[in-house]
């Protein structure tokens, strides 16, 4: 927990000097440098005092960093896209690739004639849901048949791939805890 840099990134967003929020919090500038570089510990009332002057509770001073919610959102734009010529498919990350999570979204796209390369492995669980057309899935030994609508779990250590044979490519969306795509991949 580091007090100062949250007293001095509040101060510096809400455009203030430090010589007014000593000011404000009677206290002399070189006490809230001081306070702001760790190297003074302040009174719990000197902490009131510049909680009150910056509009901000004074617990916000001892709670953890969180993430910022900008952080969570993806925009279509800044997607990672990893395509793979091969298989006749494009996937996207949903998921914040940059935050550390249990969970991750992506969306595969498969062109007619697309098949994956393997059958992959791994130590995950994933479910997945067909928004446009229609795919056969395989899973160990067997195959499905699945259509827009359709949704399927499967733990991945089961081997498992799938094969475009329609004339539409087929849209999907999959989840899977733990993440499963390497971000230092290649990208577009």
């Amino acid at each position: 927990m580091n007090i100062g840099i949250k007293i001095r990134e509040l101060r510096t967003e809400k455009n203030m000097s430090l010589k007014e929020l000593a000011e404000l919090s009677n206290c002399t500038p070189s006490f809230i440098s001081q306070i702001e570089r760790d190297v003074a510990n302040p009174s719990i009332n000197t902490l009131k005092k510049i909680s009150e002057v910056l509009r901000v509770p004074l617990v916000s001073f001892f709670e953890e960093p969180t993430q910022q919610r900008e952080d969570f959102i993806v925009k279509k734009g800044d997607r990672i896209k990893l395509h793979s010529p091969s298989e006749k498919s494009e996937v996207y990350l949903l998921s914040p690739s940059h935050i550390k999570k249990d969970i991750e979204m992506h969306m595969i796209i498969i062109e007619p004639g697309g098949r994956s390369d393997q059958l992959y492995v791994n130590e995950t669980e994933e479910v997945g849901y067909i928004l446009e057309g229609e795919l056969t899935l395989l899973l160990g030994d067997e195959s499905y048949e699945v259509e827009a609508g359709d949704s399927i779990y499967f733990p991945g250590s089961l081997p498992h791939g799938w094969v475009n044979e329609s004339n539409a490519r087929a849209v999907t969306l999959w989840a899977a805890s733990p993440p499963i795509i390497n971000t230092d991949q290649k990208q577009e």
